[in-house]
């Protein structure tokens, strides 16, 4: 069975999914080069097509998750109707009844007759010469599949968590083979993902992407004050009872802004930076905890596990642990694919590498080095010794990007669309957002190290799957702190390692195992191949239009190694 997955809202994307298998699975903002792109995937849909080596008469099912409209990111802070409709209406309804879910089945079922969205996809994908049939997924439950069937577990708690989706921000099944039976779920209304996204837009940051620098800012708070305004201003804005999250603030959505303004006059960035963060952790293992029952197995999905800090707790409390990575909105599109094979009878395989997207040939790759200027770069071939070439040019000192094989999907840069750097050196941090990614200067890069060092540089209290994709936030030991540096948080030394496995990507594993032979140190600096507020790089043509506009050293691309005739690092 052929099907295709789609998510057309927040980072829109398409997958395919061929007897259970993933062939492809991209999103919208890596072929238009604009970063969180939103709406209808037509692009990715071809792009996906094209690499599963299928035509759009073959698709059997088409799978949209979202019934009701998903959101858009210009519709964040300026909402459309019906959306604004509720904004305004929920100030007069009674908390009492706006904490409960009752009303959610009544207004997703009149948001989507109102909308026609059935209607609008069918007839954009005929436009495509896509005529099969469609199933709806409801959002949380591509959520969940995505988790539970990407796991591999045969059963599970499965738990999800976000700002909202089709009316609800949260839910948790009891999973065992084929079947996902929903348990409960959470309102929209007491949402404490759309909580930590309010304070990502009071702290002047960028809602729906920005949050992770919350998190990031989080562990430079001095501890004894903000534990002070976290007691005193920020714990009882959210509860648990039983197996809901409470919203017990007064507010929602907009109106959070102004009771930040109220609550938090005069208190540090920083501190409430903290407060947020602690909140979010002391809510969600609460929760889990009132919901787990006799279960030692979770899956869990949903934007709030984005969250790499608190994704470590969940290791501290369960035997095994698997976490959707890039589990935001975009892995929907994957879920909604995963649920549907599921009803058919066609278990999904679990994910291993992300490696989803297009492989470029040599060919491809020589037509964009020719947009290069020779009096400013030089283009070396150096064909299948271009691993260890990268390894030595990183013991020297040098910052190079990689560009090899298929792309990665996610938020996640894992290797092939990387730029890396030696971490045993501070000064390459600066050096980086200097030369090209201009980052905040309190968040951390990341480090991707070789499986068989994990467990020296980090405090792992049992092993997952989900180590591999850069989601979870681990403590380090002290080989770690000396080791990869540069590859940590700069206050709390926490790290959010990539573990590379040789059979998941064996080029990449030569790299760093080469870079092991000649330092010692089983890890490199890896931080996305993109330009600040562009999406990772996806073509030949987009890298190089990075490396132009950048002070990056050098390039290796396919067999290419592309470097400044005055480097940088001079």
């Amino acid at each position: 069975m052929k099907i295709l997955g789609i998510h057309d809202g927040h980072t829109a994307t398409a997958c395919v999914m061929i007897d259970g298998e993933i062939k492809a699975m991209v999103s919208e903002e890596r072929l238009w080069h604009q970063k969180e792109r939103g709406g209808f995937p037509r692009k990715a849909i071809e792009e996906v097509l094209k690499i599963s080596g299928i035509s759009a008469r073959d698709i059997d099912r088409v799978a949209v998750s979202t019934i009701t409209p998903p959101l858009l990111p210009e519709e964040f802070s300026d909402p459309k109707f019906p959306r604004n409709l509720y904004q305004a209406l929920y100030r007069f309804i009674p908390r009492t009844l706006l904490q409960g879910d009752w009303y959610v089945d009544l207004l997703v079922g009149w948001v989507e007759r109102f909308s026609r969205r059935r209607e609008k996809i069918e007839k954009l994908l005929r436009d495509m010469g896509i005529d099969a049939s469609i199933e709806f997924v409801e959002h949380h439950l591509a959520h969940a599949a995505s988790a539970y069937f990407g796991s591999g577990f045969n059963r599970a708690l499965v738990v999800t968590l976000d700002g909202s989706g089709d009316g609800i921000s949260g839910s948790y099944y009891h999973a065992e083979g084929l079947s996902l039976n929903r348990i409960g779920r959470i309102s929209a209304y007491n949402s404490i993902g759309e909580f930590y996204t309010r304070i990502t837009e009071y702290l002047g940051m960028k809602p729906l992407s920005h949050e992770y620098k919350v998190m990031g800012l989080a562990p430079y708070a001095n501890i004894e004050y903000a534990q002070r305004i976290y007691r005193e201003k920020v714990r009882n804005l959210f509860e648990v009872r039983g197996d809901k999250i409470i919203n017990r603030s007064g507010v929602y959505k907009r109106d959070y802004l102004g009771l930040f303004r109220k609550l938090f006059f005069k208190v540090r960035f920083d501190s409430i930076a903290y407060s947020a963060q602690k909140l979010l952790e002391d809510i969600v293992y609460e929760w889990i905890e009132n919901i787990r029952g006799s279960y030692d197995t979770i899956a869990a999905a949903g934007g709030v596990f984005m969250n790499v800090k608190m994704n470590y707790g969940l290791l501290r409390r369960f035997s095994n642990v698997f976490i959707m990575p890039s589990s935001g909105d975009e892995s929907t599109a994957y879920g909604a694919a995963a649920y549907v094979s599921a009803q058919n009878g066609i278990r999904p395989k679990p994910l291993g590498n992300l490696y989803f997207g297009r492989n470029f040939d040599d060919r491809e790759v020589e037509k964009a080095l020719e947009e290069l200027d020779e009096s400013e770069f030089v283009v070396e071939k150096i064909g299948d010794d271009i691993h260890e070439y990268v390894a030595e040019m990183l013991v020297d000192g040098f910052i190079v990007a990689r560009f090899y094989g298929p792309s990665e999907w996610g938020a996640r840069a894992l290797g092939n669309r990387s730029i890396l750097a030696d971490p045993r050196n501070y000064g390459v941090i600066s050096r980086i957002n200097r030369a090209i990614k201009k980052r905040d200067f309190w968040m951390p890069f990341a480090p991707s190290v070789l499986a068989e060092v994990f467990e020296d540089y980090f405090d792992v209290p049992v092993r997952t799957k989900s180590e591999k994709y850069m989601i979870i936030a681990y403590p380090t030991r002290a080989a770690a702190r000396s080791s990869i540096p540069a590859g940590l948080h700069q206050h709390d030394l926490t790290g959010r390692p990539q573990v590379v496995f040789e059979e998941d990507n064996p080029e990449y594993y030569r790299l760093i195992k080469r870079f092991m032979e000649k330092t010692g140190v089983g890890g490199v600096l890896n931080t996305s191949f993109n330009l600040h507020g562009y999406p990772i790089v996806y073509t030949p043509e987009q890298a190089i239009f990075t490396l132009k506009n950048s002070d990056l050293d050098a390039l290796a691309i396919g067999p290419y190694m592309v470097r400044r005739k005055r480097p940088v690092s001079e």
